[in-house]
């Protein structure tokens, strides 16, 4: 298996584990729990990345670069706040894969058409299984205003998956790091600068206990980790394939909530009713095949 392939799957299995702590906190009700306020401090702590200057292991940008990276955090931090407000309303197991599925679409349709990568020979069918695995499993059980804010959710996420691999032709991986979490920084300064948002982030830092703001930060530090494996991923592989592999997730998603939804109902209540069972199982059937068709065919 292709290192950059086991980094992705690795990612995936963080990811996972990710969202149903931040589904846990946006359902609290501490005021962190709002949509704004949460991506606004998960796009400041991309600032972690400041340790690498001491070290001079960071160049000044070209344009090009600034540009991609700027361009990059706009589509993400955009992506994060409707994917956070679809969360909260809705149930992680039907959110995600949809988000996952038109994200996957979007990347690949962006790198087949300015960057013509190669892709394996039965990437059409495997990609066609993956995809229509990830809708089958969500079963559509999302309100007119959900579906549209996933769609835009996957589009913005394909996007920054996309702008991302460009910056890496553009630098190194490190410069391409670095810049492209600094701008997240930027973004998230730039969200103050609405009233209505400025209001909620502060009111949300005093109204959150200890306890809240330590789970926010641990789960944060995890998804930098899975956001530097991915990336890692991205620069040594295919940006289509890496996108494509959130099929993964969606798996590791459900068997999360199988074991766990005794010890968190509030959280993961719904995630696997009987209902939907039969929906999710086949989507998983049809994630597993499409993996084997694009890594063994």
């Amino acid at each position: 298996m292709a290192l950059w392939i086991a980094l992705a799957a690795l990612a995936q299995l963080i990811t996972a584990g990710v969202v149903f702590v931040d589904k846990y906190v946006l359902v609290s009700k501490t005021h962190i729990g709002k949509p704004v306020v949460y991506a606004f401090y998960i796009s400041l702590l991309s600032g972690f990345v400041l340790v690498l200057v001491p070290f001079g292991l960071v160049s000044i940008p070209s344009t090009e670069v600034l540009f991609l990276s700027l361009l990059a955090s706009v589509t993400f931090i955009s992506s994060i706040v409707l994917l956070y407000t679809a969360l909260k309303e809705g149930h992680a197991s039907d959110i995600m894969p949809v988000v996952g599925s038109v994200a996957a679409v979007a990347t690949a349709l962006c790198a087949n058409l300015w960057l013509h990568e190669d892709l394996p020979q039965a990437f059409v069918p495997a990609f066609g299984l993956m995809v229509f695995g990830m809708l089958l499993i969500s079963h559509f059980r999302l309100t007119n205003r959900q579906k549209m804010l996933v769609i835009f959710s996957g589009i913005f996420f394909g996007a920054t998956a996309f702008l991302t691999k460009l910056i890496f032709l553009e630098t190194s991986f490190l410069d391409g790091f670095f810049w492209s979490r600094m701008t997240n920084v930027v973004g998230a300064l730039f969200l103050l600068a609405l009233p209505a948002n400025r209001a909620a982030i502060f009111s949300g830092y005093r109204g959150s206990s200890s306890g809240t703001k330590w789970l926010v930060v641990s789960n944060k530090t995890l998804g930098g980790i899975a956001a530097i494996l991915t990336l890692l991923a991205i620069s040594l592989g295919s940006v289509s394939i890496v996108q494509a592999l959130a099929g993964l997730q969606f798996v590791f998603l459900l068997l999360i909530a199988y074991f766990f939804s005794r010890y968190f109902p509030a959280v993961l209540r719904g995630e696997m009713d009987h209902k939907g069972r039969a929906h999710k199982l086949g989507g998983i059937a049809c994630i597993a095949l499409g993996l084997a068709l694009l890594f063994v065919v």
